[in-house]
């Protein structure tokens, strides 16, 4: 079986990758600006709240080596689903050397291979696509089940369940919140999930994910 992640807020809180962002950029020009830059609703309004040039956030928000870790709910997941045998990969939109920084600072190369890591600005395209979801099939043929987990509605189920994959949205709360919210209303029936997990480890009670690969 071959598991595919998302990133951000699937595996972690992307609002810790945004507060690790607000701490480096009041470490470069004055901590005096941590404290408005956490209680904005959004980074956008954190970094008008600063005075700074918004370019110059936008920078380090982007290139930051950030602070953050593996939940530990996850880091049991992808642990137990490896040492049963089956192929993890991770499939994220975004700018590669921001994701790169996450997937390093969270230490995924300890599970996933580096050919299963597919990020939008690398692949040329988003999750949309659906390049990096052929490209993944391409490796495990056709006769391999796929599964993959996400969070938003309105890009990462679409191209599984067009692939026949099996499709998993975690439901926000699960990291206690959300940078975006979950709003599945309105949305045609292919953006929508199979199923939908409160917690990563669910996961391993699946069917086809229960026991190791023969």
């Amino acid at each position: 079986m071959t598991v595919v992640f998302d990133l951000d807020d699937t595996l972690y809180a992307e609002m810790e990758f945004v507060r690790s962002a607000y701490r480096e950029i009041a470490r470069r020009y004055g901590l005096k600006l941590l404290d408005r830059m956490m209680h904005a609703s959004s980074p956008r309004e954190a970094f008008d709240s600063t005075g700074l040039p918004v370019d110059d956030q936008i920078e380090i928000y982007r290139r930051h080596f950030p602070d953050i870790r593996l939940p530990w709910l996850s880091l049991y997941t992808l642990s137990v689903l490896r040492n049963r045998g089956h192929r993890l990969g991770l499939v994220t939109d975004g700018r590669s050397v921001t994701q790169r920084n996450k997937v390093k600072a969270l230490g995924l190369y300890r599970f996933i291979a580096p050919e299963m890591i597919f990020i939008s600005e690398e692949v040329g395209s988003d999750k949309l696509s659906g390049e990096a979801f052929r490209r993944i099939m391409e490796m495990g043929g056709t006769d391999e089940k796929y599964i993959y987990v996400g969070d938003n509605p309105k890009k990462d189920f679409v191209v599984g369940n067009s692939l026949g994959w099996l499709t998993v949205c975690l439901l926000g709360g699960a990291f206690g919140e959300n940078l975006f919210d979950q709003d599945f209303s309105g949305l045609p029936l292919v953006n929508l999930p199979k199923k939908t997990i409160a917690g990563l480890t669910e996961l391993l009670d699946f069917n086809d994910l229960k026991n190791g690969v023969v």
